[in-house]
Order: C-alpha cells, then sequence, then structure tokens
C-alpha cells in the first residue's frame, strides 16, 4: 500500500474530515478510518439529486487483504485515512483535500495543481 504524506487540506476541508473521523463506528471490528467515492446520487426517476457533486465521504474499511490500488494518506494537522485514489502517485506532486460538495459534505483529493 502506498503512504501519501506530501498532502495537505484546506481550510473549508478540516472541519468536514474531523466530523467524519471523530464520528466513525467500526462496521465490523478492527475496520478502520477511511474515505470512499461516491461516484452519484440519485432520484428514483434516475436524475441526479439537485446539488449533488461526487466527492469522498467517511467509510469503515476492512485493512485486511487491500490491493495496490489503496493508499494510506497522512496529511499534516488532519487524521489519517485510508482511500482509493482517483490519481497516479507521484512523490514529486503536491496534493490537496479540498471540499466537492457542500451539502453533502464530500471531499475532493487529488493533485493540488489540478484541484
Amino acid at each position: 500500500m502506498q503512504k501519501i504524506t506530501n498532502i495537505s487540506i484546506s481550510q473549508q476541508a478540516l472541519p468536514i474530515l474531523i466530523r467524519e473521523w471523530e464520528g466513525f463506528q467500526p462496521r465490523v471490528p478492527g475496520d478502520v478510518f477511511g474515505l470512499a467515492y461516491m461516484s452519484s446520487f440519485t432520484n428514483p426517476d434516475g436524475t441526479t439529486v439537485d446539488g449533488f457533486r461526487p466527492g469522498y465521504s467517511g467509510h469503515s474499511v476492512s485493512p485486511q487483504r487491500l490491493g495496490e490500488m489503496w493508499a494510506r494518506a497522512q496529511p499534516r494537522h488532519a487524521p489519517e485515512f485510508l482511500f482509493m485514489p482517483k490519481f497516479i502517485w507521484s512523490a514529486s506532486e503536491q496534493y490537496l483535500i479540498d471540499v466537492a460538495c457542500i451539502p453533502y459534505q464530500l471531499l475532493s483529493i487529488g493533485p493540488a495543481s489540478k484541484l
């Protein structure tokens, strides 16, 4: 599993991440805090829910048998978490956790130069 330490968090995203982390309840004993990507949120008729934009939200993750697609993010001054990056990690790039969707408290994670 890759470890991402060249990552920071915006002031707007920090309270969301802390709230998710503090409210974390493992689904089963041994699970750890992670962020899962929510790509869609639709109404019964298939249309996108008003105000929704894709992003990451808190999730219970089993640390057992995680593949190479998982990463451990260790942002400064924020809780660490597991997630599946939607980018190819580079040691020379800086990454940023930011707000993706305010109404649904979802986060974006990616290269700082592209957010």
